[in-house]
């Protein structure tokens, strides 16, 4: 039996398909995996997978690192719905960090290489970076602390937001009456980010992290009575979630001292502890003169903050994955 923590159930092997944890249209790579249930990953991860891909921001870093997923296929920045020129000719966008932009005439069928002007319209799903972080989380969470995250974390607060599409429900009525009355995850991404304050600064390093990487990255980060997941997709941060946990059991030394991250740069996997990584992040080389402070109150937490002192980044024992 595998246990999927997408549906939080035993199941058998043949039901099982192989989920990267960070897709690889996002920037991950084969090896960083877990077998989770088929159906639940084609209805659900994929979906949630291919929207962000497709999102602007997230499409055209896609076209500077040139990730791409299982197709093959190059990857372009695609606005579909454009117009251009006096009689606002339908047309599509074509956005290519390398390449350049491109100007499909929807009418002639063909590009036309110099519009000097053209308007566009769109939407944007405000909650997706979430659910996708949740999802992530999900995933990240039980590859990285197996047993410890399916016993001691709420994970059911990530299942039900990774579920949630709020497009289709009656925004008008109240959570309770919707059912949701029960979610409590802490949330916070790079279209809703909550304040920039002294409270937040273990969300705040959390997001300067993920901004920094040139790659995807997973940040899992315990703290006294939560358990928080920053993801961060090609050098462009989504999303942080927060779910209740009891965290006593959890490690927090070697690889694992204030957390844990996984890292993709390039076609490499690096782990490393979240203290190593917030080093590595604020530049410490020298073991003797530098420190950083690391405040483990993420924002919910019950428990006043603490701070530490960090050593040079060190190079964990489990850093390489080739793909």
């Amino acid at each position: 039996m595998i246990y999927c923590p997408y549906t939080d159930r035993d199941i058998q092997e043949a039901q099982s398909s192989p989920e990267h944890i960070i897709p690889l249209s996002l920037g991950g790579i084969n090896g960083l995996e877990i077998s989770v249930d088929s159906a639940v990953n084609s209805q659900v991860g994929s979906k949630l997978d291919g929207a962000l891909a497709n999102e602007f921001v997230f499409a055209l870093k896609r076209t500077k690192f040139d990730t791409r997923g299982h197709s093959g296929k190059k990857p372009t920045a695609l606005i579909r719905k454009a117009t251009y020129g006096e009689d606002r000719r339908p047309a599509q966008v074509h956005f290519h960090l390398k390449d350049g932009l491109k100007v499909w005439d929807s009418r002639d069928e063909v590009f036309k290489e110099r519009v000097p002007r053209f308007e566009i319209s769109g939407s944007i799903e405000v909650d997706l970076p979430v659910r996708f972080a949740a999802k992530v989380a999900l995933a990240a969470g039980y590859y990285v602390y197996g047993d410890l995250f399916r016993q001691d974390v709420d994970h059911q607060q990530f299942r039900d937001v990774m579920n949630t599409d709020l497009r289709k429900l009656d925004l008008t009525k109240t959570p309770a009456d919707l059912g949701l009355g029960h979610l409590t995850l802490r949330v916070d991404s790079y279209l809703r980010e909550v304040p920039h304050e002294p409270a937040y600064d273990a969300l705040n390093s959390i997001r300067a992290f993920c901004s920094s990487v040139e790659g995807s990255v997973v940040v899992l980060a315990p703290g006294y009575d939560c358990f928080g997941v920053g993801v961060g997709i090609l050098g462009q941060y989504v999303a942080t979630v927060i779910a209740s946990a009891e965290t006593d059991s959890f490690p927090n030394d070697g690889n694992y001292a204030w957390g844990h991250v996984l890292a993709v740069t390039g076609k490499t996997l690096k782990r490393c502890s979240w203290m190593d990584g917030l080093s590595q992040w604020a530049g410490v080389t020298d073991r003797s003169s530098s420190e950083i402070e690391w405040k483990k109150d993420l924002p919910g937490s019950s428990a006043d903050a603490t701070t530490g002192t960090v050593s040079p980044c060190i190079t964990p024992d489990e850093s390489v994955i080739e793909s």
